[in-house]
């Protein structure tokens, strides 16, 4: 009988043990306790903050993005960027041949894509991977992380805080991003993207910061696929300029082909 116990309760303790592993690779997003000690309106304004050291307001870039996957080819672009406030930016490819002239054209919260030969640009979905890359066509369209989730903060280590944003609409790419930020300068250093399912998706890393156009920005950063091993993109900010302004033809959908 204390052998038949015994055996029930070894029973018992494994099954008690497989809950608990299972449980635990299907932990939900992070409910990460709000610090007290900031304000709504500090992790409002530190978000913000964030933004401003991306890219300016009004800005023209050039960038180059490359995408490593294992067993494949290595895929290379290079673009030009037009960006007018959060709801207007115009990206064109310029590299390789076979893909210069394509564009995407963020207007509000739509994208859309030209492609040559084509009669009608094509609507985007935002979490639609962008060319091939790790980075979705929301990430690459420059609105704001203010306009499309609602800051936290969770955390605090040393001179780094923790900012969790959580999406504004169900339209967002990503449901919740922890993000890492620089008290001081207010640069991003590194977060993770959850998606609707609550997994954590993606990591991204923020490398190579310098004083441009008056602030300190990060030039190079990488997303990585925590759902595929080995794959990330690289983009590197190769010229920015901030401009007073940008004629209004430049985002007309009527216009993406001339």
């Amino acid at each position: 009988m204390k052998k038949m116990l015994l055996i029930f309760s070894f029973i018992i303790f494994v099954f008690n043990l497989l809950t608990a592993q299972e449980k635990e690779k299907a932990q939900p997003t992070p409910a990460n306790k709000v610090l007290s000690k900031y304000t709504k309106e500090f992790a409002v304004s530190l978000l913000k903050g964030v933004d401003d050291s991306m890219y300016p307001k009004i800005f023209k870039a050039k960038m180059s993005m490359e995408t490593i996957r294992k067993g494949r080819n290595p895929i290379k672009f290079v673009y030009e960027v037009y960006s007018k406030g959060s709801t207007k930016s115009l990206m064109e490819i310029v590299f390789p041949a076979r893909d210069k002239g394509k564009k995407i054209l963020l207007l509000d919260n739509n994208l859309w894509m030209y492609v040559p030969d084509v009669s009608r640009p094509i609507r985007l979905s935002r979490n639609q991977s962008f060319m091939g890359s790790t980075f979705s066509n929301e990430d690459v369209s420059d609105s704001t992380w203010e306009d499309d989730y609602d800051p936290e903060i969770t955390d605090e280590k040393g001179d780094k805080i923790l900012l969790t944003l959580k999406a504004k609409r169900r339209d967002v790419a990503y449901k919740q991003i922890d993000m890492w930020v620089n008290k001081e300068t207010k640069v991003p250093i590194e977060g993770v993207y959850y998606g609707l399912s609550d997994k954590p998706i993606k990591k991204i890393y923020f490398f190579n910061v310098k004083e441009i156009a008056g602030l300190l920005r990060p030039l190079d950063m990488r997303m990585a696929d925590l759902l595929e091993e080995g794959a990330y993109t690289d983009v590197k900010l190769l010229e920015l300029k901030e401009l007073e302004s940008v004629p209004d033809y430049k985002f007309d959908i009527t216009q993406l082909g001339r």
